[in-house]
């Protein structure tokens, strides 16, 4: 078995969905958390100078989506044929797209513009990408996301629907097939666990 490390800020981030997926598939890994002098010491050596980064028998990857995809197919969290996975990426990019527009909101320090876009967000931006997701989770008969099984994508969504319920936890009651799925995410024994003990973080 190989030896995996990932590092990342005192975060759950960018690299809370590849900690899901090793904890949902078993499989032991050292979460790196840091930050200050150490993620300046260490940044110079990282393929992009950014986190997080996944070190898999000491090569590095850098890239979330990069190191998600990875360690979904190698654990069975990912599709059953190349097609499919592609699908997955699919659903995978419309949640990314999703977080940018939360993360505009989150991190806008003028207070006026970030009132504005928050408004817009709420109008606008979440019940367009909401109403996609509820469509592809309530049309397909297991209540995932995707396919017959868990993925890696309802990890993508429980995680970005965390930052919604931050700020607009309301926008979530008209979407009832959701709200089943996190619970369904949340109720897979493994994520249960991890839930239970991972570090209390602001995000």
């Amino acid at each position: 078995m190989p030896s995996y490390k990932l590092y990342y800020f005192p975060a759950r981030g960018r690299a809370e969905i590849s900690r899901f997926i090793f904890k949902q598939a078993e499989v032991d890994f050292e979460d790196v958390r840091i930050g200050g002098e150490d993620w300046a010491k260490l940044k110079p050596n990282t393929p992009y100078g950014s986190m997080p980064v996944l070190e898999v028998d000491g090569q590095m990857l850098g890239g979330s989506g990069s190191m998600q995809r990875y360690l979904a197919e190698k654990f069975g969290l990912a599709g059953s044929n190349d097609f499919e996975n592609a699908e997955i990426d699919s659903i995978i990019d419309a949640i990314g797209d999703l977080s940018q527009e939360l993360m505009k909101v989150h991190f806008e320090k003028d207070e006026a513009k970030k009132a504005e876009l928050g408004k817009k967000l709420k109008s606008e931006t979440l019940p367009k990408f909401l109403g996609i997701f509820e469509k592809l989770v309530s049309s397909n008969a297991s209540g995932w996301i995707y396919g017959s099984k868990v993925t890696y994508a309802d990890f993508a969504l429980y995680n970005v629907m965390g930052w919604v319920k931050m700020g607009a936890a309301a926008a979530l009651d008209s979407f009832p097939a959701i709200k089943k799925n996190m619970e369904a995410v949340e109720a897979l024994p493994n994520i249960a666990k991890w839930l239970k003990e991972r570090p209390e973080t602001q995000h």
